[in-house]
């Protein structure tokens, strides 16, 4: 038996409009009353409607797919990013392409490239490439790009808290807490280097902590290694007041906590901790880590919004910076 799917035809004859109101009714445009947007509806669940995307692309050259090119899922941090992004495409009509590039900047070429190929209307990338002859090879695909997290150069727009700023104040915050000494841990930061890989937000990040130690004139300490003895004999070594570890993550910071409790560090009245992110794992641990909210969801909304304004041809867009908050908690 042969199944022929209904159109858009079939539902504007079963309600007796035309087919341009149906349009209207399907794409939720103005121009239509509420009663006859209804009775459309209706039709449409009855005759088991199914926009046809194919035609439609062809109709208005556009796919209604972006492409969102991401480091993994495995950073909380990303995968709230990523259904952020996801569900507000949604409301406005389209699908997303996911490719994962594991911090390989030869894979995330690959994937850009393959998104390219089939026509995306733009393009979200979590870079991990960086240089001339990649900011080459972007331009030359003339995809509308959105940047995240790490910066490619100003030729890209580039949405993202200012994770600088941030760290800077973090310390002062830290201190104005009653904290003698503020140990900056960046673990993984030195291998990521060496690969030659775009870590420019986790560079952003400590530059902001070593202007803030500068401010409070207080001695740097950057710990690039979780050295579990090296860290115990810092904080324990602090003879004028108490020390402060601030995490270039929050995954890092519950490593430390972790690490306090095995060596009977009590967290607040020994050491504090702070991390950066504020994932949702954090609000089942006690005691609850001090972090920083980057408004996660409202970052993903905002990239999105801002490529969708490169895609129809708008050419006001700029940089957008994120506000952020000191969560509440009991590490420091």
């Amino acid at each position: 038996m042969i199944i022929i799917a209904s159109t858009i035809k079939d539902i504007a004859a079963l309600c007796g409009v035309s087919e341009g109101t149906v349009d209207r009714a399907l794409n939720n445009r103005s121009g239509i009353s509420e009663k006859t947007k209804s009775r459309i509806l209706q039709a449409a669940r009855e005759l088991d409607y199914h926009p046809n995307h194919l035609a439609r692309s062809l109709a208005k050259g556009s796919t209604y797919t972006i492409g969102v090119v991401c480091i993994n899922l495995s950073n909380n941090f990303f995968s709230l990013l990523i259904e952020a992004i996801e569900a507000i495409a949604k409301e406005n009509g389209y699908f997303i392409n996911l490719i994962l590039t594991h911090n390989d900047p030869v894979r995330e070429m690959e994937g850009i490239r393959y998104l390219a190929g089939r026509k995306v209307d733009g393009l979200i990338i979590f870079p991990v490439g960086m240089g001339k002859e990649y900011e080459k090879e972007l331009k030359k695909l003339n995809v509308p790009i959105v940047t995240v997290y790490n910066r490619i150069s100003s030729d890209f727009i580039h949405v993202d808290v200012d994770g600088r700023q941030i760290m800077r104040n973090a310390v002062s915050y830290i201190v104005q807490k009653g904290y003698s000494r503020v140990i900056y841990m960046d673990v993984g930061i030195q291998n990521l280097r060496r690969q030659g890989i775009n870590i420019y937000s986790m560079e952003e990040r400590r530059n902001g902590y070593l202007e803030g130690i500068k401010d409070e004139m207080m001695k740097e300490i950057v710990l690039e290694d979780f050295d579990k003895d090296r860290i115990i004999q810092l904080v324990e070594s602090e003879k004028h007041g108490k020390a402060a570890v601030l995490c270039s993550y929050d995954v890092l910071a519950i490593k430390v906590l972790n690490l306090f409790r095995e060596r009977g560090i009590k967290v607040p009245d020994q050491a504090g901790i702070m991390g950066f992110d504020n994932i949702d794992i954090l609000k089942t641990i006690s005691p609850r880590i001090q972090s920083v909210d980057c408004g996660i969801r409202n970052l993903g909304r905002k990239a999105f919004s801002i490529l969708l304004r490169q895609i129809n041809k708008d050419r006001n867009v700029h940089d957008c910076v994120i506000g952020y908050s000191f969560t509440e908690g009991e590490t420091l």
